[in-house]
């Protein structure tokens, strides 16, 4: 199987109006030149659909070729294409599983004379199988194993996670790996993953409604909206992004875990310092949502007390990977200086306080926010 692909494709009027007519979209933006002389576009757009057909042509055509089906796909439109253009289209195989016969693909689609992504997709796939295909008795001894839940394969205690594609999630899970089986929510596609954007209006709730709580766990939320900077007034809008993160998911996670039958007995809560220790003006709706997150992990203490689970929140300040990922050496270098322990934080020593929420010699902490700042100051 290939690991990358590139080629180039002639998006002209004739391929729009083709689209046009076999998808039955003749929205005017994409045909109409008067219409769209007065939109802010100036002139008529591709449909993002017709960019799609060309994300699937790398799935079908080149990575991983004829035996490809698409399961899903999470795709963004950066930028309009105009046309007639040229386009790069290139593919890379993100990761594989062979036990499982599926995989990811990113694909990027470039408008090559503006040089701006106009499509951007990572699509999870699996492979068909054909009569008489050598791999056939693979595939076939590794679907039971991908319908049993993660727990009836290991043995080994189930979370439901949110998030873990960042710098901070993806190395807290690989440190709970060894002990705990997961199951990830993320917008990216991947492994042990359900593709899921929990904004996505009704997504998170139709997940939970069809997914039993009977063999999980625990629960560790760590997703988070976008952190750009900004006063907590100038962006409403990212105000609720965060709050929806913040306040709903958790609170749709927690109704979720008090359903009747549910085993889960640990809720863990990824805050940080930034919300009501240290709240930053210049980073406001992201303030914002953490402070309300740690006054509702001791709020909802009382909410599943009857089933003997705990609610608490982790508080980490700044971690060079991630959002931080590319901090000037000099920035590290002076938080190392106003660090009591003389280093910045590591993931890891988020994962270990997380480890020990979900032990059993944390079931009489419940309703904390714990700060990992290794006694910084601010």
């Amino acid at each position: 199987m290939k690991s990358s692909c590139a080629f180039e494709a002639e998006i002209t009027e004739e391929s729009v109006r083709s689209f046009s007519r076999l998808s039955g979209d003749f929205n005017p933006l994409h045909n109409d030149p008067a219409y769209a002389a007065g939109t802010e576009f100036g002139r008529p757009i591709s449909h993002g659909a017709l960019l799609v057909g060309l994300v699937s042509r790398v799935l079908g055509m080149h990575i991983p070729g004829e035996r490809s089906l698409i399961h899903s796909m999470k795709v963004q439109f950066p930028k309009p294409l105009f046309f007639p253009a040229k386009v790069k289209v290139e593919g890379r195989l993100k990761d594989f599983n062979a036990e499982r016969n599926s995989g990811t693909v990113a694909v990027s689609v470039v408008d090559a004379a503006r040089l701006w992504p106009v499509c951007e997709a990572d699509v999870a796939f699996g492979l068909h199988q054909t009569k008489g295909s050598a791999e056939a008795p693979a595939a076939a001894a590794a679907a039971p194993a991908a319908r049993t839940p993660a727990a009836a394969r290991s043995g080994r205690p189930r979370l439901l996670v949110t998030g873990g594609t960042g710098g901070i999630g993806a190395a807290l899970l690989s440190a709970l790996s060894p002990a705990y089986d997961a199951l990830s929510l993320s917008r990216r596609p991947g492994p042990d993953r359900e593709t899921l954007d929990v904004e996505e209006p009704g997504a998170l709730e139709a997940f939970l409604e069809r997914t039993s709580p009977s063999g999980f766990y625990g629960v560790l939320h760590m997703s988070s909206a976008p952190v750009p900077r900004g006063f907590v007034s100038d962006d409403l809008a990212l105000v609720r992004r965060h709050l929806r993160h913040s306040v709903e998911v958790p609170l749709l996670l927690a109704q979720w875990a008090r359903r009747t039958g549910s085993t889960v007995r640990r809720i863990v809560l990824l805050g940080s310092t930034y919300g009501t220790r240290f709240p930053k003006p210049h980073l406001g709706a992201y303030s914002l949502g953490k402070a309300a997150l740690e006054h509702l992990a001791r709020i909802l203490t009382a909410d599943l007390a009857g089933q003997g689970a705990t609610v608490n929140a982790v508080l980490p300040t700044v971690v060079p990977v991630g959002l931080n990922e590319g901090m000037p050496e000099r920035a590290i270098k002076s938080l190392a200086g106003r660090m009591p322990t003389g280093r910045v934080l590591e993931s890891k020593d988020i994962a270990g306080v997380v480890q020990f929420l979900l032990s059993d010699a944390a079931a009489q902490v419940n309703g904390a926010c714990i700060a990992v700042d290794g006694g910084l100051a601010d």
